[in-house]
């Protein structure tokens, strides 16, 4: 199975097609380019929305490099990754998943493609900017992105739907309360 293909059965919610056409190895490279494409798109987003903000709040923007600003969204993208992917695991093999470490880390990084509409809208929002229409634009994108990687996630760990709507209540229960504490 191609990329495109593979990316086609992810992103049309058909995981279990995915996980019969492919091995891990192609797996692996799918699950780098993928966060490595978000890194790339979050970094460019907030490449060009900080020179905004700076010029806009009077700042010199003569020392400003988006270079840096691009590559730093790689390192964010793959930490962010590897965080979500170690959090899911620890807590869906708790109650009862099925998946080791690495295949529900490439699962999960494969799924990332859902999240490149997300990025540039995060990044916008970084910089306090808000618009009503970004916001319905941002909470569409975001429930697409979190739909795909719940069905990805369902598939990968074997979870009944039960468990897994239980592991998505938790879930969004702590992230929600880690937010609220971080904020």
């Amino acid at each position: 199975m191609n990329y495109l293909t593979s990316m086609g059965n992810i992103l049309a919610f058909n995981a279990i097609g995915l996980q019969k056409g492919i091995d891990i190895k192609r797996l692996q490279y799918y699950a780098i380019l993928n966060v490595l494409i978000l890194g790339l798109i979050y970094g460019c987003s907030a490449a060009l929305f900080s020179r905004v903000i700076l010029m806009d709040n009077g700042f010199d923007a003569t020392a400003y490099n988006p270079l840096k600003i691009i590559i730093a969204g790689i390192p964010v993208a793959f930490f962010m990754h590897a965080g979500a992917a170690l959090f899911i695991w620890v807590f869906l093999r708790a109650i009862g998943g099925k998946a080791n470490f690495l295949t529900s880390y490439f699962y999960i990084g494969v799924a990332a493609i859902s999240l490149w509409l997300v990025a540039p809208f995060v990044a916008f929002f970084q910089i306090g900017a808000t618009s009503i229409v970004i916001t319905i634009l941002t909470a569409i994108f975001a429930l697409y992105a979190f739909a795909v990687n719940v069905k990805v996630i369902k598939a990968t760990f074997q979870l009944s739907t039960l468990k897994m709507t239980i592991a998505t209540s938790v879930t969004l229960m702590y992230i929600s309360c880690f937010l609220y504490l971080w904020v």
